[in-house]
């Protein structure tokens, strides 16, 4: 019985002596991430939007290119992009305080592999756009970018098409247009 005793009072001593061992480096852990913390890494809560713009009217983006309808799938990729990333309300043409005018200047498509019967593999479509954000109660321009581009790749094997690809290249887009529209730090 006593030798039980001197075993589990043995135990606990090693365990206390690799509690204090450990208790100072993380306490100087924890007091370094709330110093860093203070200090700004630059994280906020607040929306990075400007701030006096709360409504957006979109129209449907033009379209300079010979492919008919793409002008569509982009708009409603932008649309949707918005509602998820941002706290803008889409309102009508009269409501709104800003407009978010768009066009796509360039699509497209290069082949990047090919069988011997000259069959597409896979291929890339790259599509450009320009866009304008402007307030519409000061008439200022907040942003412009001429020359917005993005790509992405289909494989015909997996019944991918120009289509799906333009669909994934419109998001990208979009993700790219909100980055735009957030304010410079």
């Amino acid at each position: 019985m006593f030798y039980r005793k001197t075993t589990v009072k043995y135990r606990s001593t090693l365990n206390t002596d690799l509690t204090r061992k450990l208790r100072i480096p993380f306490i100087c852990i924890l007091v370094s991430f709330f110093i860093a913390s203070l200090g700004g890494c630059g994280y906020s809560s607040k929306s990075l939007l400007r701030s006096n713009v709360r409504s957006i009217y979109i129209p449907i983006f033009d379209n300079d290119t010979f492919r008919r309808g793409l002008e569509f799938e982009l708009t409603k990729a932008v649309i949707d992009q918005i509602l998820i990333r941002t706290q803008l309300n889409i309102v009508n043409k009269d409501e709104a305080d800003s407009v978010l005018l768009g066009k796509i200047t360039n699509v497209f498509e290069d082949v990047l592999i090919e069988d011997t019967r000259d069959n597409i593999v896979e291929s890339r479509v790259i599509v450009a756009v320009a866009v304008q954000w402007i307030d519409k109660r000061t008439g200022r321009t907040i942003i412009e970018r001429k020359n917005i581009k993005s790509a992405a790749e289909f494989i015909v094997l997996r019944n991918e098409t120009l289509t799906t690809a333009g669909n994934e290249a419109f998001v990208r887009i979009a993700r790219d247009i909100v980055e735009e529209m957030q304010e410079d730090w």
